[in-house]
């Protein structure tokens, strides 16, 4: 609740805890709805919101040996992208997607409609492999932060 517990002192601790909380979400889903309530509170953090954020603590703390684990030998990362032209006569935006994976792991995918109306096929494949091109990077960037370093050159 909002107003539970008393107002904390100095909130700036609970500022700085919630917000590595944010950044462990992008790997743990399980505490996406945790941590999301606890920045509701960003403002004015009381007691109670300080042992909840304790507790997810305690609960990642439990957990640090859980996971999925790829038992490819080859681990690199691979994208696969494709676009439909401008298929359909009403509607002059196309389709694109990608696919990356992390050795044999289909770690992230998309498929939707593009924001621009491209003039060419070539056109069209040119944004979705650019699309594709900056979500790997963006994927590569956190291995690296996670010290996981690739041996190959990426593969598109």
């Amino acid at each position: 609740m909002k107003f539970d517990g008393d107002l904390l002192v100095d909130p700036s601790e609970y500022h700085y805890i919630v917000g590595a909380l944010q950044y462990v979400t992008i790997t743990h889903f399980d505490i996406m709805y945790s941590v999301n309530q606890l920045c509701q509170h960003i403002q004015a953090p009381t007691s109670t919101h300080w042992t909840s954020t304790n507790r997810v603590l305690r609960y990642l703390k439990h957990i640090v040996d859980f996971g999925l684990h790829c038992k490819s030998s080859i681990v690199a990362l691979h994208a696969f992208c494709d676009v439909d032209w401008a298929s359909k006569p009403d509607d002059r935006r196309s389709s694109s997607g990608y696919d990356i994976y992390f050795g044999q792991c289909l770690v992230s995918w998309s498929s939707k409609k593009q924001h621009v109306v491209s003039r060419s096929n070539t056109e069209a494949a040119y944004w979705s492999l650019a699309l594709t091109t900056a979500k790997v990077y963006w994927i590569y960037m956190l291995l690296r932060e996670l010290h996981i370093y690739l041996p190959s050159p990426l593969t598109l």
